[in-house]
């Protein structure tokens, strides 16, 4: 499950609560791009409230772009 959290320094990150993992919004970091990928396949299922129109315009243009693959293990 994802949220976005706020950090100490005032910076907006994800925090994902099954792994407790704080992941930047950074589209060249590898969980940043596993986040996209749940939002794909998982819609507001994965995120703990809302998800923020960032990174569904992410997620949005990720899918449109051919570059999720939903058999990516």
């Amino acid at each position: 499950m994802f949220n976005i959290n706020t950090s100490d320094l005032g910076d907006l990150n994800i925090y994902c609560s099954t792994h407790n993992l704080y992941i930047p919004l950074d589209p060249a970091n590898r969980h940043y791009q596993e986040v996209l990928d749940a939002i794909i396949a998982e819609g507001a299922d994965c995120f703990d409230g809302d998800i923020p129109e960032e990174l569904q315009a992410a997620a949005d243009a990720k899918l449109a772009s051919g570059a999720y693959n939903a058999n990516r293990a």
